[in-house]
């Protein structure tokens, strides 16, 4: 059977008399009242109406603030609504009450969510077997904590399914959290979803290793909606080749996620933190060793030995030169605004001279302020960052662009992501910068100051911290923040173990650059290194795995304190 969706009143596939309808179900915001009906009336109602026939399909949500507002949409005839209304009047204490309550509704799906009217009808195929998995799920998980650790496995199963290896099951988990942030506050999710995976590294371990094995073994609720959503992911890949889905497969599939989620009674807050919690889980490999611990073992030093470079095996470590392509780098959010920058003049006569730009480069504690102009930001990007010219190899014919730092095999691994809170001429929001075109590209137009304040000690006032040798950091005002992110698995796939070592000393080039061309402009610059990752990179929708930000820098001009008694302070 294959559904179709038309807004307003949708026909299937059957008779031609099947149409979408939606009962409204008000439950004056009693959510264990909605998971009473759920469990006693509409799922057995579901079950039998659709086994005899008279339903097609038929999937429910849970509205309003609370989620104790259920409405549930039924593929089938005109006695389908009818049907289910009697079941409840005469399901309970207060069915009759609730059967003058409840109220049918025009149904209009939100295709759009689904990608299209083609992408509705594949998801269609499966949300009677979603509806009854929420259902036995809720029956089994009557406590909040047994609910979570339900959903998370269904989402490991539903991450699984794209297909993705471990880091593309990363970025669409993380991606998914992402998506979230723009619709509700979930801002402490992965807070709290990392002091649970750190309090019980190994016990969720063990929980996603034991998920891992219910994947894969039949007969098992988990394995079972793992193949379920393996032909949804099928069906939704084959009409996007063929051009006939509105969003990608990804998109479709968070959409269905969410709904899986808000079935469960899980709010935006809940769903982030499940997306982070399953992430994390899928980047460990078990406990961590202490932060210092040292041995052969220990990270670092695995990193750095097998890293090296040896003349004994040249032929294995040689460039991958087939597997260099343009693969690796994070889709970043679609482009709001294009801002085209003006290219700088070259330095007059009266500029600084080289020498004394490097003598005067400090990095700078304190109020950091305005003023930066767009032409000023403009001058910075292009002469640290920015496409300067082309260059021909001898004995070649084709040129390549380079830039004003080094980098290993010309593949520059770095992007440069920018926040211009209060830059003259320039909206605020989050940009990437575009090197070979001078220009920035808005990806979101969200004030992220607050946030971008508690990503590290010396940034957040809320933490009681020793000042620092040159001084403490006050950026509530701060025109600009710039952000090197390196493209991880982009490197790694012409350089193997060697990128990371690579990644970092050209993120040291740049940075460099930033510092110098800075002071050049009379502007105050800090370098922050010592920064709590995941908060930077959920902040700018990076997954943290395959594209991650590895150095910030704050720009601006150093002000005295807002009160008297202290001076701005050089280091």
């Amino acid at each position: 059977m294959t559904t179709m969706f038309r807004t307003g009143g949708t026909e299937g596939t059957g008779d031609g008399k099947s149409v979408w309808r939606s009962l409204e179900v008000p439950l004056e915001r009693d959510a264990d009242r909605a998971e009473r009906l759920l469990l006693t009336v509409v799922g057995p109602w579901a079950a039998a109406a659709t086994a005899g026939g008279a339903v097609e399909s038929w999937y429910w949500e849970r509205t309003g603030p609370d989620g104790a507002r259920l409405r549930v949409h039924v593929l089938g005839d005109d006695g389908s609504v009818t049907a289910l209304r009697e079941a409840i009047a005469s399901g309970g204490p207060d069915g009759a009450a609730l059967e003058e309550a409840v109220a049918e509704t025009p149904c209009a799906p939100d295709t759009d969510r689904f990608g299209g009217a083609e992408g509705f009808a594949v998801c269609a195929e499966q949300f009677a077997a979603g509806g009854r998995l929420a259902i036995e799920t809720i029956r089994a998980t009557p406590s909040r904590e047994k609910r979570l650790r339900a959903a998370a496995a269904l989402t490991l199963a539903s991450a699984s399914a794209t297909g993705a290896d471990w880091g593309g099951a990363v970025q669409w988990l993380r991606g998914h959290a992402s998506s979230l942030a723009g619709e509700a506050d979930v801002a402490d999710a992965r807070g709290r979803a990392e002091e649970d995976h750190f309090r019980n590294e190994a016990e969720w371990q063990h929980r996603h290793d034991r998920t891992r094995a219910e994947i894969s073994a039949p007969g098992t609720t988990v394995g079972d909606w793992y193949r379920r959503q393996c032909e949804t992911w099928a069906a939704l890949t084959a009409r996007h080749e063929a051009g006939r889905l509105d969003a990608s497969p990804r998109t479709v599939f968070r959409a269905l996620t969410r709904l899986m989620h808000q079935q469960l009674g899980l709010d935006a807050h809940d769903q982030a933190y499940v997306a982070w919690l399953v992430s994390m889980d899928l980047v460990s490999e078990g406990r961590r060793d202490p932060f210092f611990a040292d041995s052969p073992a220990a990270a670092d030093r695995r990193t750095h030995e097998y890293g090296k470079y040896f003349g004994a095996r040249l032929m294995d470590q040689r460039p991958d030169m087939p597997g260099a392509t343009c693969e690796g780098r994070q889709e970043l959010p679609p482009v709001l605004a294009r801002v085209e920058l003006a290219r700088p003049q070259a330095p007059g006569p009266d500029a600084p001279r080289f020498e004394e730009v490097l003598l005067a480069r400090r990095s700078a504690y304190g109020y950091y302020g305005g003023p930066v102009t767009l032409d000023e930001l403009s001058t910075l990007l292009y002469f640290s960052a920015g496409v300067t010219a082309e260059k021909t190899m001898p004995g070649a014919d084709v040129s390549y662009p380079v830039r004003p730092y080094p980098s290993g095999g010309t593949r520059y691994p770095l992007r440069t992501l920018l926040y211009c809170h209060d830059v003259a001429g320039l909206a605020r929001g989050t940009y990437l910068y575009d090197p070979a075109g001078h220009a920035l590209d808005q990806l979101s137009a969200r004030d992220i100051c607050a946030e971008l304040m508690r990503m590290a000690p010396a940034t957040d006032p809320r933490v009681v911290f020793p000042p620092k040798a040159g001084g403490n950091l006050h950026v509530d005002d701060c025109p600009l923040w710039i952000f090197t992110v390196a493209d991880l698995t982009f490197q790694r796939l012409h350089y193997g173990l060697r990128s990371y070592r690579l990644v970092l000393q050209e993120s040291g080039h740049l940075a460099q650059n930033l510092a110098l061309v800075a002071t050049w402009l009379g502007k105050s610059s800090v370098g922050l290194g010592g920064f709590y990752d995941d908060t930077v990179n959920e902040t700018l929708a990076l997954d943290g795995v395959n594209s991650s930000v590895v150095y910030v820098h704050l720009v601006g001009v150093v002000q005295p304190p807002p009160q008297a008694g202290g001076a701005a302070s050089q280091a």
